[in-house]
This record gives structure tokens, sequence and C-alpha cells, in this order.
């Protein structure tokens, strides 16, 4: 159980970085091309890492069956 409230926690966190980065680009705050490019480099990376942590997760819901 401890696992899931950690991957739980984890993608709260993932969630909240990508508000913020999202926040950023839709807000204009973006100071030039390198950081924009930077911001879409996180997007992805935190899609990436929350994809990767939910088919964990539903990996380990079939071995719990």
């Amino acid at each position: 159980m401890n696992e899931i409230f950690l991957a739980e926690a984890i993608l709260r966190l993932l969630k909240e970085k990508r508000s913020v980065v999202v926040d950023t680009l839709e807000f204009g705050e973006v100071k030039d091309m390198e950081q924009y490019r930077e911001l879409m480099g996180w997007l992805r990376a935190l899609a990436f890492i929350e994809q990767e942590l939910k088919s964990l997760l539903e990996k380990q819901e079939h071995v719990d069956d």
C-alpha cells in the first residue's frame, strides 16, 4: 500500500509542475526561445514520467489480482 501512496504523491507533484510550466507558457512569461524549448522539454519529460508511472501502477494492479 505504501507504494501506491508514493506513486499518487509523485503523480500530484508531476501535475503541479506541469501546471506551473503551462501557466508560464500560457501567460507569456517566456523570456526567449531557449526558455521556451526548455519548458517544452519539461512538458515532454513530465508526460513521459507520468505515463510510465501509470503503466507501472496498472501492472501492479494486475499482479495484485
